[in-house]
């Protein structure tokens, strides 16, 4: 009996060790994929220019009906991207089929204009567009889309007033459409169980919800903003559920498909910052609502950035906290650090001292003496660096010991003389960028004093037009001191990046950057850059 509870036990820990490794794997395949963002921007971007290419090549042509078609595309590529950019193409496209006199393609633009406004939160001007459509001389599968974006707007409407009553009548409106969206789709298609998913969810029909969705993410193909929208369901209904692990695994998967689909209108970012905030994972909070605010901003509706600023002021707010915590602890740290150095200090000139002693007292022992000499000499060449280096920043911390205790002087002083504007001034006068750049230019030079050949031996990486010149003391070149700090034995990006002011990316940027250039193999150029030698 005892070993059967036992192995529930560990059968219960492995259970619980698995689902944390799933949500992790989650989470880096969510940051690996933020760093391919850019570059799935840039092939919308590609992608939209061949389209508007293609649109003016048909006014050339005056071909309206092809005309209509390609706005209709870019629409498509612009709605949840670039709302601006959406409600221009959309009209465009309303008064192209005025133009052809087409009562269908003219319903058609007016569901877009519909779902753009409902997009930037104008509810009132969505549903007044709306009521002007003929929905009979809309074919089918425009028809459901049509009852769709009637619903979305009263549910979304339901959602935004927050009141008893309103609430209700706008729900209830909401589901006459929703149910007519339903009467006209296939039963079994992947139409038909996303909206009656989204029934149950507007009930609160959490399990039926919850199988509906999972049946259309594993039994049918849905394209990238599909995926995004049914797994964003999904995190709702568990979140509902109380399942906080499904929560956020669902939200990084939506978040996931929207940058793979380059979708800027999107909440389930910010929702996973907002998650993470309330766990106390105050980084990543912080890294993704800055990312949901940059993409609100993109997208450019005001609803959006409403949304966004409501959790934004928290979240920088709680961050900043945990920065100067850190700041705070890394100051103790230094100190402590200083003290370490000083009795290392300490303990070096004592040691020496004995080994002045001793080799006085073993005079007559030559050759041993001699030998000892050459392990010391090569002793001291493997120190040098760290010595060259411990002296100059002990001296550049007593100087910036020195800079604060006049600064806060001066301060006090003028405190108590209640000089406000002077105690600005003073303030003003610190010139942090000088500061960093006199410290990097202070690196150099210490570090060209440690490796004068350094400059010259990687340039032998590389081919002649692409060979760096600097001065005899530098400065070295933003690259190069990069791979200055990798010689020195410092390879992790983040400290680098630390180190230099600049991102993670830039780092890596870098590091890419010169690697291609180089003559030998990449893998092999860290290496090389290692097997460079001191003076």
């Amino acid at each position: 009996m005892k070993y059967k509870y036992l192995f529930i036990i560990y059968f219960f820990c492995i259970c619980i060790a698995n689902a944390k490794d799933q949500g992790d794997s989650v989470f880096v395949q969510l940051d690996k994929l933020l760093e391919q963002k850019p570059e799935l921007i840039k092939q919308k971007w590609q992608r939209i220019e061949s389209l508007n290419q293609q649109l003016r090549d048909s006014e050339q042509k005056k071909e309206l009906s092809f005309q209509y078609q390609i706005c209709a595309n870019l629409f498509e590529e612009y709605k949840s991207f670039q709302y601006d950019s959406a409600y221009k193409y959309t009209n465009r496209m309303l008064r192209l089929a005025f133009m052809l006199n087409d009562k269908s393609k003219i319903n058609n633009a007016k569901v877009n204009v519909s779902f753009i406004l409902l997009s930037s939160g104008m509810f009132k001007e969505a549903l007044d567009t709306l009521t002007t459509i003929d929905s009979l001389a809309l074919p089918t599968s425009e028809r459901i889309n049509f009852y769709k974006v009637f619903a979305r707007t009263y549910f979304d409407l339901s959602d935004f007033s927050q009141d008893q009553h309103y609430s209700q009548v706008y729900n209830g409106m909401g589901n006459l459409y929703l149910m007519r969206a339903l009467k006209l789709s296939e039963k079994g298609s992947a139409e038909f169980l996303f909206l009656k998913g989204w029934e149950y969810m507007r009930v609160r029909n959490i399990q039926q919800a919850i199988l509906t969705f999972q049946k259309l993410l594993h039994e049918y193909k849905l394209t990238e903003h599909e995926y995004a929208i049914v797994t964003s369901s999904l995190s709702f209904m568990y979140r509902l559920d109380n399942d906080q692990a499904k929560t956020k695994e669902y939200l990084a998967k939506a978040a996931m498909a929207d940058i793979r689909a380059s979708v800027l209108e999107t909440v389930a970012l910010r929702d996973l910052a907002e998650m993470l905030y309330k766990e106390n994972e105050q980084e990543q909070a912080y890294r993704y609502i800055k990312i949901a605010n940059d993409d609100a901003y993109s997208y450019g509706a005001k609803f959006r950035k409403v949304q966004i600023a409501q959790i934004l002021p928290i979240i920088e707010s709680a961050h900043t906290n945990k920065v100067e915590g850190k700041r705070k602890q890394l100051m103790i740290y230094s100190l402590f650090a200083t003290f370490i150095i000083l009795m290392v200090l300490i303990l070096y000139f004592i040691i020496y001292l004995n080994n002045r002693k001793l080799k006085l007292a073993k005079a007559n022992l030559t050759e041993s003496h001699a030998r000892l000499q050459e392990l010391n000499n090569k002793l001291l060449d493997a120190n040098k660096i760290k010595e060259e280096y411990i002296g100059h920043f002990f001296k550049t911390i007593s100087e910036y010991i020195d800079k604060i205790d006049r600064f806060k002087t001066a301060i006090d002083r003028k405190i108590s003389q209640n000089k406000n504007e002077q105690i600005r001034d003073i303030v003003n006068q610190i010139n942090l960028k000088a500061e960093r750049e006199e410290l990097y230019g202070s690196f150099d030079r210490i570090f060209l004093k440690i490796f004068p050949d350094f400059v010259t031996k990687f340039n032998a990486f590389f081919n002649e037009e692409d060979q760096y010149v600097i001065g005899e003391n530098g400065p070295l070149p933003p690259e190069l001191r990069i791979f200055a700090l990798i010689r020195l034995g410092i390879t992790d990006n983040e400290k680098i990046a630390q180190f230099l002011g600049y991102s993670v990316n830039t780092i890596y940027t870098y590091k890419t950057r010169i690697k291609n250039k180089a003559i030998i193999p990449n893998e092999k150029m860290e290496i090389s850059v290692m097997e460079i030698k001191a003076n």
